[in-house]
């Protein structure tokens, strides 16, 4: 067997190897005579077919099992030769097949870089908590109360418009599309929600001035429903059932009644509760990105080229595919490729470089995510698409790898509260005006991938 580099970069190796034909023949002959005892052919007794009929009749067979267990030891046997310390799995591609040649293999590995993790005790951060202001407290409940919408058929038919209730059925034969959005009845979408079954569904049936009675078949890309980084075209039949408008909005007893309310006064406590909520969700995204900042910088370790490279091919194909689809962000679209390229390529780096460590972090600390965390993910999940619960956790259990999807953020937060409760801090109140300087400052653009 020979062996070439072709490759070398920062903790990333790429190898050919040429493995001579007779070490598969030998491995598919070994095969062919430990299945020959309970192979039965027409004219033989079971077990006594001649060698030469049975590898004709089943060799496709056994093929791609002995070509698996070739693979894995040479692969193995390389990597110990060179005394390597892979990060993940090889990539391995077989490059060339062909009865009585040399086969060829090409194979990729990413290293393992090394990694002294900081002493978490000597990190000093900022814990917040805001101060709500009157002012705020009543701008937000001036805020539900339009957001509150009542809506009532539509007296004559027209066309879809912007604010509208549309109630829709949706299908897809397209195997592509999951499970929980193949066939629905009876959907309601707001048009002018930010939360859409399929993305820019409200946009797409208000361009194509449908009412009620339509039916239309229309395009959209699923990727991110799928957790796909190629876009992904489904085509769906979408009948429009019924219109409703948006009539102006009362606080009744029969509001308060239905909404579980004593009273206005009991209304207007939790809308308080709840901004502050949001408030401190928000404090909780500012104090994540304070501590990566702190952790990406006090350590220092070379990233593995490969996973970088990759890294960014991924982020790239999304930017070229928004690039035709006109959906750049904004602070994106005024930027050459050179500019765009400088850009993610650091956001790359970053992304890797974090997730590196924050699994190095975990590994160390012992930290993993249980079956009950998994399993309370994909429940809160779900429950962001009422009424598709159960299909979306068939879809989970019948693809395992998208679960992952769920373990990574659990696992990621789990990580941050141990260091957090490691790290030394220091209580800082903020009103409202300082949170929003605080934000803004803290998610600037070049940062907008945290």
């Amino acid at each position: 067997m020979s062996i070439k580099e072709i490759k070398s970069a920062t903790l990333y190796k790429e190898f050919e190897l040429k493995i001579p034909y007779i070490e598969i023949e030998n491995l598919i002959n070994s095969k062919i005579k430990e299945i020959i005892p309970n192979v039965t052919l027409p004219g033989f007794r079971k077990g006594k077919a001649p060698i030469s009929i049975v590898r004709k009749k089943y060799e496709p067979n056994v093929l791609s099992e002995v070509m698996e267990k070739l693979v894995q030891e040479k692969t193995s046997d390389l990597v110990k030769d060179k005394k390597l310390k892979p990060f993940r799995q090889p990539r391995i591609d077989i490059r060339k097949y062909e009865k009585q040649q040399p086969i060829e293999i090409e194979i990729k590995i990413d290293l393992k870089p090394e990694i002294k993790l900081k002493n978490f005790k000597e990190i000093k951060l900022k814990k917040y908590e805001i101060n709500l202001d009157q002012k705020t407290i009543e701008d937000n409940y001036n805020q539900f109360l339009l957001s509150q919408k009542q809506y009532a058929k539509i007296d004559k038919n027209r066309s879809i418009k912007n604010t509208d209730k549309v109630t829709i059925n949706i299908e897809t034969k397209d195997p592509l599309a999951p499970d929980f959005i193949k066939s629905q009845k009876n959907i309601p979408v707001i048009t002018d929600s930010d939360f859409q079954i399929l993305p820019n569904l409200s946009e797409k049936l208000i361009q194509k001035k449908l009412q009620p009675g339509d039916n239309i078949s229309l395009t959209f890309d699923i990727s991110k429903m799928i957790k796909s980084n190629e876009p992904k075209q489904v085509e769906f039949d979408i009948d429009i059932l019924t219109i409703e408008e948006v009539k102006p909005f009362k606080i009744t007893d029969e509001f308060l009644n239905k909404n579980g309310l004593k009273s206005e006064s009991e209304l207007k406590s939790n809308l308080q509760q709840n901004i502050h909520l949001q408030y401190e969700n928000g404090i909780k995204q500012i104090e994540k990105k304070q501590l990566m900042d702190i952790l990406e910088t006090i350590h220092k370790f070379d990233l593995p080229q490969g996973i970088v490279d990759q890294e960014f091919h991924d982020i790239w194909h999304r930017i070229e595919h928004a690039k035709k689809d006109n959906s750049l962000d904004e602070d994106d679209k005024n930027l050459s490729d050179k500019q765009l390229k400088d850009r993610y390529k650091k956001i790359s780096e970053r992304r890797v470089k974090l997730a590196i460590l924050l699994q190095h972090i975990a590994k160390d600390a012992n930290i993993s995510v249980s079956e009950k965390e998994l399993s309370d993910g994909m429940t809160a999940y779900a429950s962001k698409y009422p009424g598709q619960e159960k299909k979306i956790i068939e879809y989970f259990k019948k693809n395992p790898s998208s679960i992952e999807s769920i373990r990574g953020p659990i696992l990621e937060q789990k990580v941050i509260d141990d260091i957090l409760s490691k790290s030394t801090q220091e209580n800082v109140k903020l009103s409202v005006k300082e949170y929003k300087k605080l934000e803004e400052k803290t998610f600037s653009l070049i940062d907008k991938d945290i």
